[in-house]
């Protein structure tokens, strides 16, 4: 792990943002350092790293932790455990690392299945762990687990996504309880659809096959996260379109949700044929 020096030489306090290099990760990282916090930014791919990383320190005096890891990794993700154990001044964790490719379950990869879920659940569990203690040491601190939309509801043709993230909802609302009266707080982010280079893979191409109401950019929902952790849900949906329509399919019966949501499916199928 290398870092760029501090300007300051009074204790700030320290976030720590997995997947940093891109899209939801990027921005809080951006959005943490302007709150004055340092840094540690998690990812794989360390040309990017380092440009955030002098971006942050140019703009706000940001003392940078860089950690290349890709955290499907067993050693790299107790590598990080380890780090985050010894982070001193530890008040943000935002655990926005994860990846997915929309298709068939049937076909899919038996290793990118196991990956899949490693990342976007039991990775998230691990370092969420690794940030509670001493959290609740301080009495106080903030994780933001990136869940989904599409963890609040079935979502045909991304069926090991759905899985991991429906379980980062339920692991941060069983934490939301645990932690009462500790002065931590928890959130399970859940966006819709967000144009970034998450979403490109996912779907295989720039295309998002939803209405342009329902489509929020990458600050938004990043400002809106951090607006919500005043008062907001524990589960939360930032955009207002998509947590009316999410909620509304939500009360119809299995049997109608898996109806309208197969068409995504079908059309990656298609696509994959």
């Amino acid at each position: 792990m290398t870092a760029l020096p501090g300007t300051s030489q009074v204790a700030r306090d320290v976030a720590v943002v997995t997947g940093a290099s891109s899209g939801i990760g990027l921005c809080f990282a951006q959005r943490l350092a302007a709150r004055g916090m340092d840094l540690v930014i998690v990812a794989r791919r360390r040309e990017r790293l380092d440009a955030l990383a002098a971006e942050l320190h140019a703009n706000h005096g940001t003392h940078v932790d860089i950690l290349e890891a890709d955290l499907t990794d067993r050693a790299a993700l107790a590598t990080m455990m380890e780090a985050i154990g010894r982070t001193e001044h530890l008040a943000f964790m935002v655990n926005a690392a994860g990846f997915t490719k929309g298709g068939a379950f049937a076909r899919a990869d038996p290793q990118r299945i196991e990956n899949e879920l490693f990342l976007d659940l039991v990775a998230v569990a691990l370092l969420t762990r690794a940030a509670l203690p001493p959290m609740i040491s301080r009495g106080a601190g903030v994780v933001i687990n990136i869940s989904s939309t599409g963890g609040c509801n079935p979502s045909p043709g991304f069926a090991t996504y759905s899985a991991a993230k429906a379980g980062v909802i339920r692991l941060t609302e069983a934490l939301s309880h645990e932690l009462q009266g500790t002065g931590v707080r928890v959130q399970a982010l859940c966006p819709g659809p967000v144009p970034t280079e998450f979403s490109r893979i996912a779907l295989g191409n720039d295309d998002m096959p939803v209405p342009r109401a329902l489509v929020q950019s990458v600050d938004d929902c990043v400002d809106a996260s951090l607006r919500a952790l005043k008062r907001g849900p524990v589960t939360f949906i930032p955009h207002l379109p998509m947590r009316i329509l999410t909620r509304a399919i939500q009360i119809l019966p299995l049997s109608w949700r898996l109806r309208m949501l197969g068409g995504t499916a079908t059309r990656l199928q298609h696509d994959a044929a």
